[in-house]
């Protein structure tokens, strides 16, 4: 790894520990104050692989204590209200009790990956024996609420429920079914510490999903976006990255993934989708906002970059490595900082309703996670 990189990987990690709480990963420090599970636990990627087992074990204790009784657990657990000051980085006043969230906006369809999530996470720490196993009941009573959310073989959520929480999507979702795989990959790795779960269960569920995934996602260059009642095979970059990152791919469709994402680059980044989502299909709060392009092919974000970085780490794919890794690098260290989102010259949203956070927990997370896999495969090499 170059100078250049480390000190690039160094403030991804400053940026990381800046969200740290005592019981787990803010989204960010100013208006993303909130344990929200998809950035608490893919920021944790990052922590885990610096060696900071304690927040992230704290964290998974905290989602799981706030398990419902049928087993599901939260996708947000609030710190404050929601308010436009807020949104605007003007300071807020803090609940005595955080409140957990199970739907969208509280009324809205149900939100899974605060599930699946605290699953994955206690199941990677059981593999590094960084938590103990007091959780598995609990584990077992999530993954029974999990399978009555199924239909086609994989997870069926309704719109907004996703990462991309703009978008009107519904239906067996990309983003949600890649970590429900995941999910059932490392309980299977772990599987030789269970009691309460049989490993050969795990190992058919994990391969049901896996044949599900290419049933109906899989579109002979990709995987789609999503798939309602038909597929939508639009080019999600962040959950086709994953795929490969994760290990999912065969090397045919890894090469054939990566040929299409080679077209959505875009200067250190990755297009959040191509091709862009009809005005339609945007939620109308954005639209008024004036964010319209938060989510489609408009602001750009790091966490398609960061699981660009695994899914070419994985494929070992040396030179677009280390080219991308390059351009990225100077973006880090010009800002000296991750933030949450960016217009497409380069600069921090800074808009009359939003401006991006900063410093920003998932992308500098993520962003760790995916620097040191790249360490590792240099060092090995």
């Amino acid at each position: 790894m170059t100078d250049k990189t480390q000190k690039a990987l160094n403030i991804c990690i400053d940026s990381l520990r800046k969200c740290y709480e005592h019981k787990g990963i803010l989204a960010g420090r100013h208006h993303f104050t909130d344990f929200w599970a998809r950035d608490a636990f893919f920021a944790a990627m990052g922590s885990l692989s610096i060696g900071d087992f304690e927040i992230v074990s704290n964290q998974v204790e905290m989602f799981f204590s706030f398990q419902r009784n049928d087993g599901m657990i939260p996708y947000r657990i609030m710190r404050s209200q929601f308010s436009v000051s807020k949104y605007l980085g003007m300071s807020h006043k803090l609940f005595t009790n955080p409140k957990p969230t199970y739907r969208l906006r509280s009324i809205g369809p149900y939100v899974l990956d605060g599930t699946t999530l605290s699953i994955l996470f206690w199941a990677l720490l059981i593999q590094k024996n960084r938590i103990n196993l007091n959780l598995e009941k609990k584990v077992k009573k999530a993954l029974e609420f999990l399978k009555t959310r199924e239909r086609y073989g994989l997870l069926w959520e309704g719109v907004m429920t996703e990462w991309n929480d703009t978008a009107w999507k519904h239906g067996n979702l990309l983003y949600s079914n890649i970590i429900y795989w995941k999910m059932y990959k490392e309980l299977y790795s772990a599987s030789e510490k269970f009691k309460l779960l049989k490993v050969e269960d795990l190992k058919n569920k994990k391969e049901s999903i896996e044949r599900a995934l290419r049933a109906r996602l899989w579109n002979g260059q990709y995987f789609n976006d999503w798939n309602g009642y038909f597929k939508h095979d639009y080019f999600y970059s962040f959950g086709n990255s994953l795929a490969i990152a994760w290990g999912l791919t065969t090397d045919s469709e890894t090469d054939s993934i990566l040929s299409k994402a080679k077209s959505a680059v875009f200067d250190f980044t990755l297009e959040s989708n191509t091709p862009k989502y009809p005005w339609w299909r945007i939620d109308i709060i954005n639209h008024l906002t004036g964010t319209s392009d938060y989510q489609n092919q408009g602001i750009l974000w790091m966490a398609p970059a960061a699981a660009y970085i695994m899914a070419l780490t994985k494929a070992k794919k040396f030179r677009n490595l280390s080219m991308f890794i390059e351009r990225l690098s100077n973006k880090i260290i010009k800002d000296g900082t991750i933030f949450e989102v960016y217009e497409r010259n380069g600069l921090p949203v800074n808009r009359l309703f939003y401006k991006s956070e900063n410093p920003f927990a998932w992308a500098s997370g993520l962003l760790t996670a995916a620097f040191n896999g790249f360490k590792r495969l240099e060092e090995e090499s």
